[in-house]
């Protein structure tokens, strides 16, 4: 059977909200979010948000985890029924679930069967964003010009040097994150007063930000166990910076400078989401 290490897991899972699944229909195409058990649909420049629910989400969280491989029909079921015992009718009846979502129920190109053996994602129809360009060396100002605004202005009463740091680091890191992270930190770019709280937990730098300060206590106060639960996973030195957008829950795990991974969580999710999905945000 083929497994993978607890490690191997956390730097897969880390990966899948980055690519792009072509689906069965020419016109549309899909990004993963196994964090919030959801497959969103991009069709003519209209967005389709689909519920997979958690068995669903575990099983296409596995296959994408290794596409191109087979993945046993005993491993599948493990994986995504892991506090109960199920028959081949409940995996059975979950492939033809995702194959209907991602129109495939009749061609079975993308979501392949191996008789005897199990199920394999087809990579021909998986990609990853294009890199970006790089980012231009910056030019030495004539003492003629005028200074260029700061893209981010932090309330120095509230900021500390290294978290001023980070915070002007998020513009550089936008390049390494998509989806609605991507356009939350793109916004807290903007020439505004940012405000924030930190504190130490173990490993962990927790960093909150927003511009409200009423927003920023409810963000503290609701994020908390979350960040509690993140930084006790934690076994590096990691800054932890929390946001919120719309019923999101947004988290970048920044490692040095090299390290961004981010972190989706619905409010309706905090207390569900597994201790493996935290990790695999984890450096």
């Amino acid at each position: 059977m083929n497994t993978l290490s607890e490690n191997q897991a956390a730097d897969a899972g880390a990966t899948l909200s980055c690519l792009i699944i072509r689906t069965g229909r020419a016109d549309c195409y899909a990004h993963f979010y196994p964090a919030l058990y959801q497959l969103q649909l991009i069709r003519d420049g209209a967005e389709e948000k689909v519920d997979l629910g958690f068995s669903g989400s575990r099983l296409l969280e596995r296959l994408l985890q290794n596409p191109g491989e087979v993945v046993a029909r005993e491993e599948l079921m493990s994986h995504a029924w892991s506090d109960r015992v199920v028959g081949q009718g409940s995996l059975n009846q979950q492939i033809y679930t995702l194959r209907q979502v991602l129109a495939d129920e009749k061609n079975r190109e993308i979501i392949q069967t191996l008789p005897r053996r199990g199920y394999l994602f087809n990579p021909n129809f998986l990609s990853t964003p294009p890199a970006a360009e790089p980012l231009p060396e910056a030019s030495e100002p004539s003492t003629e010009d005028t200074p260029p605004a700061p893209l981010i202005t932090v309330d120095p009463p509230q900021t500390t040097r290294n978290q001023r740091s980070l915070l002007l680091a998020l513009p550089i890191s936008l390049v390494l994150l998509g989806g609605a992270l991507l356009l939350y930190l793109f916004d807290l770019a903007q020439p505004s007063e940012l405000l924030s709280n930190q504190l130490k937990i173990g490993q962990a730098t927790v960093i909150y930000v927003d511009r409200d300060e009423l927003h920023l206590q409810q963000l503290t106060h609701a994020a908390q166990p979350l960040a509690k639960r993140m930084a006790a996973l934690a076994t590096s030195p990691t800054d932890l910076v929390f946001g919120m957008a719309s019923d999101y829950y947004e988290v970048l795990c920044v490692a040095g400078q090299d390290s961004v991974r981010s972190l989706m969580v619905h409010e309706s999710q905090l207390e569900r989401i597994a201790d493996a999905q935290l990790q695999a945000c984890l450096p």
